[in-house]
């Protein structure tokens, strides 16, 4: 009895041990996969122990991924195993290429630290690479096993899809025939069709969830080969019955937007009548000769495209042409106002520019006229200027252009007083 009892406590023990080595274990592949791979600042020793971690944990699931992909060779063929096989053989080329590397961290020959850290650190790249792609296949895999698991669930949701088309084909054949009569063919272009391959799909759908019925209702031995699976059957099915479903639904979509768009026209087109009275007023008086001119291009672009279309049979290209015309329209009219608004600041700054010109030029006038004898040509000549450009300034119809004249009135003759100063220095 003691025998027996000392002898499931040991196993008990032992199993304890193992579960703990387990627990442990699947802790560190957790943080060595969260951590990634080895990076410059990290301690040698740090990097050699998550190498040595992925480098086990990757063996064995190389070893694990030979059993599943001989699993589903046998479950799902050869054909659709054949991406398995690839990534498996990828797998264990990085797996040899990273036991190389430890083996030359691991032989007699001295290392430097540059050597030790890039080899670990390329050894937890290949594991990690490695892992993660067997990791998606084994995953693909799982969901090829539950499609196969649910495929009479999958098989019946197919069937309520393709009655959905079938209830769904009449209604979109008369909606489709009462667009091409009320709009024009390029305006129904990109359902014209719809109907027809509607119809090709839910087609290709029936014969590929007739024969996923044939496989799941045959005995279990008349099944066929597993390249002939009745889950893929199902996804052609439900792929095919999907696009059915998008097509005719298309279909519906654009009589809804060619309905709106017809009702868009109709208010842009008023809206666009109305500005067209301000264009024309900043046509006729533009603040410039370039502006007009803009204005009168955009007025035009606006009156053709309130010609095109009279009947709406295309609403949706007449909206664009109507709302491209009236961006040009409101970019040359925002030119006009802008000019404009600078002309009436040019305006407004000109009455005192020209002010503070005529009593700058007044004053040094002035004081060169009482002192002739001792101002030399320099001085007379800014003055000279001075008088011209102030005489120009107020013949100038362009108040902006006459702005900058009547400044520089002022500055020739306050030049022209500094040199006349300067002269009676000297004397």
């Amino acid at each position: 009895m003691g025998g027996q009892l000392l002898s499931a406590a040991w196993t008990a023990g032992i199993t304890v041990i193992v579960i703990f080595v387990a627990i442990v274990g699947v802790g560190f592949w957790m943080l060595a996969r969260r951590r990634g791979n080895g990076r410059v600042g990290d301690p040698l020793d740090s990097l050699q122990q998550r190498a040595n971690i992925l480098l086990v944990r990757v063996d064995d699931a190389v070893k694990n991924a030979e059993d599943e992909l001989g699993f589903a060779i046998a479950q799902f063929g050869d054909v659709k195993s054949q991406e398995f096989d690839r990534v498996l053989s990828t797998a264990k080329k990085q797996l040899r290429e990273a036991f190389e590397l430890q083996q030359k961290l691991d032989d007699a020959y001295a290392d430097s630290d540059t050597q030790r850290r890039d080899w670990s650190g390329r050894i937890i790249h290949l594991c990690e690479t490695a892992a993660a792609s067997l990791e998606q296949q084994e995953k693909s895999f799982a969901e090829l096993r539950e499609l196969e698991k649910n495929a009479p669930q999958n098989l019946a949701a197919v069937r309520s899809a393709l009655s959905t088309v079938d209830s769904r084909l009449k209604d979109s054949a008369k909606t489709l025939a009462a667009l091409s009569s009320g709009y024009s063919a390029d305006a129904v272009s990109t359902v014209a069709d719809s109907v027809e391959r509607a119809q090709a799909e839910r087609a290709e759908s029936e014969t590929a969830a007739a024969k996923a019925d044939a496989i799941l209702t045959a005995a279990p031995g008349d099944r066929g080969t597993p390249d002939t699976g009745a889950s893929d059957l199902i996804r052609r099915a439900s792929e095919h019955a999907y696009r059915a479903q998008k097509l005719l639904e298309g279909i519906e979509a654009l009589r809804t937007e060619l309905a709106k768009a017809r009702d868009a026209v109709v208010a842009l087109r008023n809206s666009t009548r109305e500005s067209l009275a301000p264009a024309r007023a900043a046509r006729d008086a533009p603040p410039d000769a370039d502006t007009g001119a803009a204005v009168g291009r955009a007025i035009a672009t606006v009156e053709a495209a309130l010609a095109v279309d009279p009947d709406l049979k295309d609403p949706l290209a007449t909206l664009e042409t109507l709302r491209a015309a009236n961006a040009e329209l409101d970019t040359s009219m925002a030119g006009a106002r802008n000019q404009q608004q600078r002309l009436d600041g040019a305006r407004t700054a000109l009455v005192g520019a020209l002010v503070g010109a005529r009593s700058q030029l007044t004053a040094t006038r002035n004081y060169i006229d009482t002192r002739r004898g001792g101002v030399g040509a320099d001085a007379r000549t800014r003055l000279a200027e001075a008088e011209r450009l102030l005489a120009v300034a107020e013949a100038e119809a362009d108040p902006v252009a006459a702005l900058d004249t009547a400044r520089s009135s002022a500055t020739y003759s306050r030049d022209a007083d500094a040199l006349a100063r300067y002269d009676l220095m000297g004397r």
